[in-house]
Formats: structure tokens, sequence, C-alpha cells
């Protein structure tokens, strides 16, 4: 048990339930400028609990989402680049060189809607520009979060195959047998196997639907481990959960994983200091 990773809890439920306002399109990413005294006791909060992880804040900090706030391209470039540093920034500070950092990079754009994929082209050009950006900043590991079409995640991992960082590539699910875009999630696994991929993950995914699709982490890869959503029904787009899953089901879920071979546990939406704590109490300790 003890070779298990933890990784930390959300972000953005977490800004919400501490009064944050997070703005259509750029979401979470608004604290990093805006308050990021905050953003810094969260993380700090995560490891205080024990993390050997935490994810800088960089879900929403790219050029396309700044832009549909109304900014001109160059003032969204100048805008996005500013807040991915300082949310990496941030996550080093509370780090302090003992925790690994690790860069997300989620879907171009709403991470339910994989119609929206804006075609490899395009794709590739804005994630080259995001991983430079990420990289150039000092993270330890790339984390692909929340990804729901294979060829998005095929364009993302194209571009960050040569960076020599550890890379986790994590789907989400419109069932348990499949990633949203329909596809089979075990074609999606099978699609990392071109690429240096350290960690495959589900996250953001209710936990039945995270229980019904673990044993088919199991059978297909290594290196596994889930980070879920902990609301009750499908998961919601701005992060407001209403009705949250019990602590016990949420246990329940990680040992489970446990017992199928999971490396790496966290949470998703919902999840806060308090349930890394459970997880690192309950397995770890």
């Amino acid at each position: 048990m003890n070779n298990i990773k933890i990784l930390d809890g959300a972000i953005g439920s977490e800004l919400i339930l501490r009064d944050q306002k997070l703005p259509p399109n750029i979401w979470s990413a608004d604290a990093n400028i805006a308050n990021p005294n905050l953003l810094l006791d969260i993380h700090r909060e995560y490891i205080e609990a024990g993390v050997d992880y935490i994810t800088a804040n960089t879900f929403r900090t790219t050029p396309r989402a700044y832009q549909k706030t109304g900014l001109s391209s160059n003032k969204a470039n100048q805008i996005a680049q500013q807040s991915m540093q300082s949310a990496i920034k941030i996550a080093k500070e509370a780090g302090n060189q003992s925790i690994k950092i690790l860069g997300s990079i989620a879907p171009l754009e709403d991470c339910y809607s994989p119609k929206l994929f804006p075609g490899v082209k395009t794709a590739k050009n804005e994630f080259s520009i995001i991983a430079k950006w990420l990289e150039s900043s000092g993270i330890d590991g790339y984390i692909l979060e929340t990804m729901n079409n294979i060829l998005e995640t095929q364009s993302c991992l194209e571009v960050i195959q040569n960076s020599n960082l550890p890379i986790w590539v994590s789907f989400n699910l419109l069932d348990s047998h499949h990633i949203q875009s329909g596809e089979t999630l075990e074609n999606a696994i099978n699609m990392t196997n071109d690429f240096d991929v350290d960690c495959i993950l589900l996250n953001c995914n209710p936990l039945e639907r995270t229980q019904d699709g673990l044993q088919i982490l199991s059978d297909k890869c290594s290196t596994w481990g889930i980070y879920p959503n902990l609301g009750v029904g499908e998961p919601s787009p701005d992060g407001v959960i209403t009705s949250y899953h019990s602590d016990d089901a949420f246990l329940a879920l990680c040992k489970n994983a446990m017992d199928l071979g999971a490396s790496v546990l966290g949470g998703c939406c919902g999840t806060s200091p308090r349930h890394i704590k459970l997880l690192i109490d309950n397995f770890i300790n």
C-alpha cells in the first residue's frame, strides 16, 4: 500500500466553496492573478494533508480561453502566459521543492463536449504554445486531464513527446467503457502505447462510472490511477456541486482501485484537503 502516490484534490470547487466567483471560459484560472494568496493556501492545505504531487492551476490558462473573454489575440496570449506563470510560481512556492508539480493541460474546448475539438493542425499549434510555457516555467511533469477524444489527446502527445518530462494522461468517461467522444476507453489507452506515457488515469467521473472502469485500467495499464468527481450525478461544466457522495463511498472506491493495482489516487471536483487526508490516514499511514 505504501507504493501508492497521492495526488491532490480539486482547485475549482474549493475556490467556489471559498466564495470565489469563477468567470466563464477562464474559470479557475482567474484566481492565478486575482487571488493568488487563496490559491497558495489551497495548495498548502493539500501539502499539509500529505500529497506527493500537486497540479498547478493551469487547466484554463490558454490563449483560446482568454480570447473568449473579449481580449484581442495578442492580449489574450499575454494574459494567458502571465496567468500560467503565476499558477506555477504559486504551486512551487507551496511545494517548497519537496513536492512534485504537474502542469495541467485540458481539452482546448469544454471537457464534456468532444465535438468542439478544433482539429489537429489548430490543436497542435495551440498545444505547442502551452507546452513551451509550461516547460519554461519549470514543471516536473505533464498531466493531460479530462481528455475526451482520442485525436486531441494524440495531438497533444505528439507535441510533448520529446519533452523528457513524465507524462500522465487522464480520460473523462461517457460511460464505463467509453470516453466522452464515444470511442472506447480501451482504444484510447491503446493509442497512448505509441508514446512514452508514465501513467493512465480517469478523472472527473462520478464514483459509479469510475468504479465500472477500474477493471479496464487494471487489465490494460501497468501504472494507473483515479481521481474521481465527488458530486452525485453528471459533472457540471461550471464545477458547482449540490449533492455529494459520502466519505465512505469515496474511500470504498479508492480501496477497490488499490486492490486492483492502482498506483495513484487523488480527487477531482468536490474533493478537498480533508478527503486527501482521509486517503492518507486510511491507506498510507
